[in-house]
């Protein structure tokens, strides 16, 4: 009986992240796109070793906005191809293969997208979003250590990067650390100021503590009874639902 109880309640909490990325966009600005590529190479620069800034190719920057509009449409398969297509003209593109990375991410094409992370970091220094994209990257190809480290990195950068928190208390459910999972969570309620995101802070909450129960019920129980030891894993492993941008001003 708890252990059904638990299942209705982990359902409502994927319903209320569905709802959470529909209501916040992918998509920021054209001109928060053309910024991505002078950003990343300012963060490498310092007072005594200044470089060059890069800018966006001109020929490829419709091609990166239409990938970003196509992701913002849930078209990530059409986003994939589209920067693609981009890199063919510069492959040089900072911003194409960040982007890039993420579409592979939302197709669900994992090692790809870790792929391409890999050739991201050895062309510029790696941004919140970017450890952020390698995080999920990690996770979808079934390595929660490796991802965790990668939000880790996110939040060291941006404290009040919410969708990097979240991807932390994921990674460390999976692994079965209940108590610092809720410690990261009541962490990120702390920086949450707007409503949305605190009801965000709420869903994963109440996912921590279901996948605990979870982990509670299939050992009292048995993986031949009622819940399997792989049920338990996909449950405390299901995505978190939530805008990649998603922070207050900190990202």
């Amino acid at each position: 009986m708890a252990l059904s109880k638990a299942m209705s309640i982990a359902a409502s909490s994927l319903g209320l992240g569905l709802a959470l990325s529909a209501i916040l966009s992918i998509c920021s600005t054209a001109q928060a796109l053309a910024a991505d590529e002078t950003t990343s190479t300012n963060q490498a620069d310092s007072a005594d070793d200044q470089q060059p800034v890069k800018a966006v190719n001109e020929k490829i920057l419709p091609l990166i906005i239409d990938a970003y509009n196509d992701l913002n449409k849930g078209e990530a398969a059409k986003a994939v191809k589209t920067l693609n297509k981009a890199l063919t003209i510069d492959p040089d593109s900072i911003t194409a293969r960040r982007y890039l990375a993420f579409a592979l991410v939302q197709s669900n094409s994992y090692v790809q997208s870790l792929s391409q992370m890999q050739k991201l970091s050895k062309i510029t220094p790696m941004n919140a979003f970017d450890w952020y994209v390698f995080g999920e990257a990690y996770a979808g190809a079934g390595a929660p250590g490796h991802s965790l480290s990668c939000y880790q990195q996110a939040l060291a950068i941006s404290p009040g990067y919410h969708a990097a928190r979240g991807g932390a208390v994921k990674a460390l459910v999976k692994q079965g650390q209940f108590g610092k999972a809720m410690e990261l969570v009541d962490k990120g309620s702390a920086f949450a100021t707007d409503k949305v995101v605190k009801k965000y802070y709420e869903s994963l909450r109440q996912g921590v503590l279901d996948a605990e129960l979870y982990q509670k019920v299939a050992a009292r129980l048995g993986s031949n009874q009622g819940i399997s030891q792989e049920q338990m894993e996909e449950q405390a492993s299901k995505p978190v639902l939530i805008n990649p941008s998603m922070s207050e001003g900190d990202n």
